[in-house]
């Protein structure tokens, strides 16, 4: 079963595990937690919130951060979704972030810090806070973990909630430390990379009017490499060319895709926040552009991208997409294929 099916399904488990769990009216149902003095029943909630809890902080310089989450949507190596992020002063008073996990550290620098802030402050979080609101006996990726980030000035941001594994604010965490620590060289934080070899690749690139066609073609008994050229205004094919395949054809391929984070981001990308669902290549979003389904993007009605690769290890990934965004974020990529591409046929 492919990752997107396993989430799937992970997921319908977890609804229907849920929807035993809670009911309607007040009355305790067989096997729900109810609180008992200090005791708390599994399944059964507790909030508490404290009124003294400042909803505004006036401080934006970070001096410690505590961060655990489990995010459906991110992983490193081998699809280990589990991540505890910190940032804590040692008693020479300099900050360093890590990540338990992983084993990561490197001293914190203004970026880090003032980027974390963003995310704060995008998301709200400040209004959670003196916030304990925990149902227990959830699955183990909804445990709840306290969140807390200290500020220079004493004031302080600390709430606790079940986990939510698809929160756009633990995405954006998860996606500003890594790209932070792979600025220092590590990328423990991402998944394992795309080693294996591209065994296929076809490429069609809408266009000013143009359709660029390239990929393997069957003629007669040979499989040869076409290059098409097409203009739609003009409703005729303008060349078709056939050559047999390079030897290192596909060496090449490989090498220009792996200087690109194309593959990662297609994993990290499935899930549509702003419907709920894995339906965001559907949408055709592959996290290469500025925008989301949120911002309500129409489909270019002359341009669009279809790229299929396969790999040698068995992954595919298909991108088909009208979204401008989506083109221009992999305008980079599609000069160089195309580049090369044409660089055979000339």
């Amino acid at each position: 079963m492919s990752r997107k099916g396993k989430i799937m399904l992970a997921l319908c488990i977890c609804a229907l595990s849920l929807s035993g769990l809670f009911g309607c009216g007040d009355a305790a149902k067989p096997g729900q937690a109810e609180e008992t003095g200090s005791e708390v029943i599994d399944g059964g909630n507790t909030t508490r919130i404290d009124e003294d809890a400042p909803k505004e902080i006036v401080s934006k310089e970070i001096t410690g951060f505590d961060a655990k989450l489990f995010l459906n949507n991110r992983f490193y190596g081998d699809e280990n979704h589990g991540f505890h992020f910190q940032i804590e002063q040692g008693a020479d008073g300099v900050l360093t972030a890590s990540e338990e996990n992983t084993g990561v550290r490197h001293a914190a620098d203004q970026t880090l810090l003032m980027e974390l802030q963003d995310v704060i402050e995008t998301y709200d979080l400040v209004s959670q806070n003196g916030v304990y609101d925990v149902t227990a006996g959830l699955p183990p990726e909804f445990e709840a973990y306290p969140f807390t980030v200290d500020y220079a000035s004493g004031e302080s941001l600390s709430f606790t909630k079940n986990n939510e594994p698809d929160a756009r604010w633990g995405e954006a965490i998860y996606d500003i430390f890594a790209s932070w620590f792979a600025s220092f060289g590590s990328e423990d934080l991402y998944p394992e990379k795309e080693t294996s070899l591209v065994t296929r690749i076809d490429l069609r690139f809408v266009q000013d009017d143009l359709c660029s066609d390239y990929g393997g073609i069957k003629v007669g008994e040979d499989y040869l490499l076409e290059k098409s050229l097409y203009r739609y205004a003009e409703g005729k094919e303008i060349s078709d060319a056939y050559i047999e395949f390079p030897e290192d054809f596909y060496e090449k391929v490989t090498e220009i895709l792996a200087g690109t984070d194309l593959v990662r981001n297609y994993m990290f990308s499935y899930y549509d926040h702003e419907a709920g669902n894995y339906g965001n290549h559907d949408r055709g979003y592959y996290g290469m552009g500025e925008m989301t389904t949120a911002d309500g993007e129409a489909d270019a009605e002359d341009d669009k991208l279809d790229l299929y690769i396969e790999f040698e290890s068995g992954r595919r990934m298909n991108i088909e997409t009208r979204k401008l965004s989506e083109i221009q974020g992999m305008k980079p990529l599609l000069r160089e294929l195309m580049g090369y591409f044409d660089s055979l046929f000339e």
